[in-house]
């Protein structure tokens, strides 16, 4: 007997099968185009591009000074210490005071660890840096997120998220590249520089925003205006899913000169291109039937990208787990996201923010520590370094089983709450 979780996917499937543009139904669809939304779409987009810059060749650059391989991980999980000591501070701060100001101050912050980045030659110093960007990372993320939100409509919610993702997407067709060629043409100093002058554009764009009036609350210092307990499960769910995750942008390139593949930054390209289509696709469909069911999907499609790693030899190898990866986390993440905003009233959305975000922050910070040692600790046992990478994408995705099973829950709680109100 068909239940109406069964029948949800069913019509899901059909769906993608036969008619992914569908005709909307007679009654108009509020739009979510506005000068706003585009003008944080340009702002995301080269902020996200500096990020992915500096993210791809952090490990590069960590390994060029000296860095053993669990020490690669350390430096480029560094970041999340400081991004989760400033959010008990900063949650209550976004819904007290202008989310525009405190956007540019982040910014400030990350543009001055970019090219503090250019000047360092040790390891220490290259630590205490990405601790400082851990500060403007920890602050831009969140309230991008929940600035955008202000300009959309309830009814387009999950596909005006997802579609704002999208400027990381377009973002991350280039960012890696671009930073990986700069590296080789101008050294690591060049590519942190160019990055640096990225988030100059991005903060040029936050003065063409006109904030909208909200209700600001009280700066308080509570735990309740620090985070939403509505979003404390979809917290849950993105740090698992960002554990797993956090290894991919880690160690792959790593792993791809390991198995003597050249041109590693193609990977990020057909990744990032494949979100264009996917994120826009899933966002859609979530807002029919509902971001849950999308996103035991979306956990497959991530499942199945580690297991192609972990066979990957050469190049299409490679890109066939791009393709996979695009349709499982960066389906997945901006749902989370969504699902943690739409959980509170707009006056909380700072906090619910705050509290979604702070699950990402310490998936970041675990995963490519556990990856490391992982990668350590099977490298003998496996014969060699590259069956121990190999090995760590399958073991990687014990964190991933854990926020399948919260979505499973979901999906049971979405099931039980239609039959409550006599839906099919």
């Amino acid at each position: 007997m068909l239940n109406p979780i069964n029948c949800g996917f069913i019509r899901v499937i059909l769906l993608c099968m036969s008619n992914t543009g569908m005709k909307d139904t007679p009654a108009k669809k509020e739009s979510i185009w506005s000068l706003p939304y585009i003008v944080l779409m340009g702002v995301n987009f080269f902020q996200s591009m500096a990020a992915f810059m500096a993210n791809t060749t952090i490990p590069l650059f960590a390994d060029h000074l000296g860095a053993s391989t669990a020490f690669v991980g350390a430096v480029v999980s560094s970041f999340a210490i400081t991004a989760l000591l400033i959010r008990p501070f900063a949650g209550p701060a976004f819904d007290s005071f202008s989310r525009k100001r405190l956007l540019f101050i982040a910014q400030c912050i990350i543009c001055a660890s970019l090219v503090s980045y250019g000047v360092v030659n040790s390891l220490p110093a290259l630590v205490a840096v990405r601790l400082l960007h851990g500060i403007g990372i920890g602050c831009a993320g969140p309230l991008g997120m929940s600035l955008v939100s202000e300009f959309l409509p309830v009814s387009r919610f999950a596909s005006g998220i997802s579609i704002y993702a999208l400027a990381q997407s377009f973002a991350q067709v280039i960012g890696p590249a671009v930073g990986l060629f700069l590296v080789e043409e101008l050294g690591f100093s060049g590519a942190y520089f160019l990055a640096a002058g990225c988030l100059l554009i991005a903060m040029c764009g936050i003065f063409a925003v006109k904030e909208p009036p909200r209700q600001k609350l009280p700066y308080e210092f509570k735990v309740s205006r620090m985070f939403a307990r509505e979003a404390l499960d979809k917290a849950l769910a993105l740090m698992l899913l960002a554990t797993s995750f956090s290894c991919m942008t880690s160690y792959v390139v790593l792993y791809g000169y390991l198995l003597g593949i050249e041109g590693m930054g193609l990977f990020f390209t057909v990744y990032a291109l494949c979100l264009v289509i996917t994120r826009p696709l899933f966002g859609n469909l979530a807002d029919r039937f509902g971001a849950p069911r999308i996103l035991l999907i979306g956990l497959l499609f991530f499942a199945a990208s580690y297991f192609a790693l972990s066979r990957a030899t050469d190049m299409p190898g490679m890109l066939v787990a791009a393709v996979l990866g695009s349709a499982g986390f960066g389906c997945c993440a901006p749902l989370i996201q969504t699902l943690g905003l739409s959980s509170v009233p707009g006056e909380r959305r700072g906090a619910a923010s705050n509290t979604v975000f702070t699950g990402l922050d310490l998936g970041m910070l675990f995963g490519p520590v556990i990856g490391g040692n992982v990668i350590e600790m099977l490298t003998p046992l496996m014969g060699g370094e590259i069956a121990g990478y190999s090995c760590m994408w399958i073991v990687m995705l014990i964190p991933a089983a854990g926020s399948f099973a919260l979505v499973l829950y979901w999906n049971f709680r979405m099931g039980k709450k239609r039959r409550g109100n006599g839906h099919a």
